[in-house]
């Protein structure tokens, strides 16, 4: 039996979300309906909104209007170490003075888990991600898409049913990214998890 039991997926409804910085509108009404175990992408330009938009699901902004709905649970007032949902930045955001192994351990370290299944679940999920062998490594000894790797399995250590990605691919190289787009759309198929 897996050490990582993934709960299980949940749907996401954004309800007239509106976010204002300043007098300007940064996102208008919007409305989406994502259902369980989907995988969703938002698509637009540079400076739509896409970015504003995760970060209000995820709690990691607030919106001036509209609700948030994880598993049909409201959750514009729920702190986001609280949501169901796990956010991958797009500058991968890992501890530059940690190494790989307490980067990915950071998040059940924060939820008080024991140390045994703390340990039990990063070495699963770098062993999902072929991380293997590196834990000792700090970022700056690890290339553009292992990094990516080590962001994606902080996110999927602590099990949220909802994987929230902020362009994944973008700081990616071509060759790099064809590979990490094919293992992000294997993790949502192995796990279930909406993404």
């Amino acid at each position: 039996m897996s050490v990582l039991v993934s709960k299980k997926a949940a749907d996401i409804e954004v309800r007239n979300i509106t976010k204002y910085y300043g007098d300007t509108i940064a996102l208008d009404k919007v409305n989406l309906d994502i259902k369980e175990g989907e995988f969703f992408t938002l698509l637009g330009p540079s400076g739509c909104g896409k970015t504003t938009t995760l970060r209000i699901i995820a709690g990691l902004s607030n919106s001036d209007e509209g609700q948030i709905y994880i598993g049909g649970k409201m959750v514009n007032d729920t702190p986001a170490w609280e949501r169901d949902a796990a956010f991958v930045f797009q500058s991968y955001a890992v501890w530059p003075f940690m190494n790989v192994f307490n980067n990915i351990a950071y998040g059940l370290r924060l939820r008080k888990m024991p140390k045994k299944q703390i340990k039990e679940k990063a070495k699963a999920v770098m062993s999902m991600l072929e991380l293997d062998g590196m834990e000792k490594r700090r970022p700056d000894q690890l290339s553009g898409g292992q990094l990516q790797r080590v962001a994606l399995a902080r996110a999927l250590v602590v099990e949220s049913p909802v994987l929230l990605l902020d362009e994944p691919l973008s700081n990616l190289d071509a060759k790099v990214r064809i590979g990490v787009r094919q293992e992000i759309r294997r993790l949502q198929k192995m796990l279930g998890i909406t993404m």
